[in-house]
């Protein structure tokens, strides 16, 4: 049984896609007079892959992000949510998440893959059972899509927010090169790249990643990344989307040989530079080490399943309903 698979456009973009969490582990983006650059965090091995706590390259779901109060409430109800110990909240699913279960393959071809998995009803805690597909395609011209797919069965509404959780590292330090200089071998640190949102809001967060308080205006603080400039600093932050055709995200490496522009049918944007890989990948190889890159997360803003009143579509899925969205992630290499 192949744990692995690759796929190759007419311009020389590969992408790696795992079984294991349908987990996006490769990007080689083609450079003009160089060989291709790997942007994209990965391990030499599986074992690796499962043992990584940091969500490396996987599709996370149910529900991506946090659901406060281990559990779901709606309508007078309450449904107990799977939650790794110590925590107040559910995190991408818990343990046992989309992210660590073993996809079934449905199409392969050169340039596209399709992997579906079955979740049962009270799977992590959630009601309904859900057939979920997730689809890699390279249209070309330097872009990796990925089309999800869900659809619910049973008598109970649940929420669902599938998303992708690849770690990017533009300049190229993303598959274990490493840099030589004063002092000795060092790591591309990503708050040296630069970054712009399509985001006027974010969501005021506590020291969990928890809600606390309604989305508020970026102008002029510290989250405004409306124009592009250096990350400079750590983030783990839920922004609200801009509506139009903008990019949600655009990332530049510092040599200024890679952009990434971010497209997203969802509402919201998680921006996580990283500061825990060195735990989350201790026993793997390559450990990572802190802010070696950053996952550009579009999902719905965290606990969205109890808040209705945030500006964004409805996160709750009807029985019979099909949940769909696409990212987009386009390369430019030169």
């Amino acid at each position: 049984m192949m744990d692995r698979w690759s796929l190759t456009d007419s311009d020389g973009l590969q992408i790696q896609v795992l079984r294991y969490g349908a987990s996006w582990v490769s990007c080689r983006v083609p450079l003009a007079n160089e060989a291709p650059r790997e942007v994209l965090l990965g391990f030499d091995d599986l074992a690796s892959q499962r043992r990584n706590r940091g969500y490396v390259g996987a599709t996370v779901g149910r529900w991506a992000n946090r659901i406060a109060g281990l559990e779901l409430r709606r309508g007078g109800q309450a449904w107990p949510l799977a939650s790794e110990p110590g925590l107040n909240h559910q995190l991408h699913g818990g343990p046992g998440g989309f992210h660590q279960r073993d996809w079934t393959l449905l199409e392969h071809s050169e340039q596209q893959l399709r992997l579906g998995l079955h979740s049962p009803d009270g799977d992590q805690g959630f009601p309904g059972a859900l057939d979920v597909e997730v689809r890699y395609s390279l249209p070309g011209h330097g872009a990796v899509q990925i089309d999800f797919h869900a659809r619910l069965h049973g008598a109970q509404a649940c929420p669902v927010g599938l998303t992708n959780h690849a770690y990017f590292q533009l300049d190229g330090r993303g598959r274990g090169e490493q840099t030589a200089g004063e002092g000795g071998l060092r790591w591309q640190d990503v708050r040296t790249q630069t970054l712009q949102l399509g985001a006027s809001q974010a969501l005021p967060l506590d020291g969990s990643g928890l809600p606390a308080g309604a989305p508020a205006p970026v102008s002029g603080g510290a989250l405004d990344y409306r124009t592009a400039r250096l990350i400079g600093q750590p983030l783990d932050q839920a922004f609200v989307l801009d509506s139009g055709d903008m990019p949600a995200a655009r990332l530049q490496s510092v040599d200024g040989r890679v952009a990434l522009d971010l497209y997203t049918s969802l509402p919201a944007l998680q921006v996580y530079t990283g500061h825990y890989l060195a735990p989350c990948t201790q026993g793997c190889h390559p450990q990572w080490p802190d802010f070696s890159a950053v996952a550009l997360e579009p999902q719905y803003l965290p606990d969205s399943p109890h808040h209705p009143e945030w500006p964004q579509p409805d996160c709750w899925l009807e029985p019979g309903q099909v949940w769909a969205h696409r990212n987009r992630y386009q390369f430019h290499g030169r």
